[in-house]
């Protein structure tokens, strides 16, 4: 599927970007390849192939979510980065590499 300039201009419209002939003429041909990737996906044989698992609510193995309070401010506040009182050091989740 190719998309032409006049339609990736009106995207990134859309999304209220900025393109210089450049960028758009760039743009244009990055989309339309990943449009001819996606589009080649069409001529793959997928009877009989499982869907993946989180395409059906019921069987994902993610955890339940668990509330937890905030009385622990002060630890909170002192996760803070030094310097800065906008950014955070978020600790790794259990289970993720």
């Amino acid at each position: 599927m190719k998309l032409g300039s006049d339609e990736v201009r009106a995207i990134a419209d859309e999304a209220r970007l900025s393109l210089t002939g450049e960028e758009l003429a760039k743009a244009t041909r990055y989309i339309s390849n990943f449009l001819d990737m996606v589009d080649r996906f069409k001529e793959l044989d997928l009877k009989g192939v499982e869907p993946f698992c989180f395409a059906e609510a019921t069987e994902c193995p993610l955890r339940e979510d668990e509330p937890t309070s905030f009385d622990n401010i002060p630890d909170i506040l002192a996760g803070r980065v030094e310097g800065t009182d906008s950014f955070f050091k978020v600790p790794r989740i259990v289970g993720e590499a």
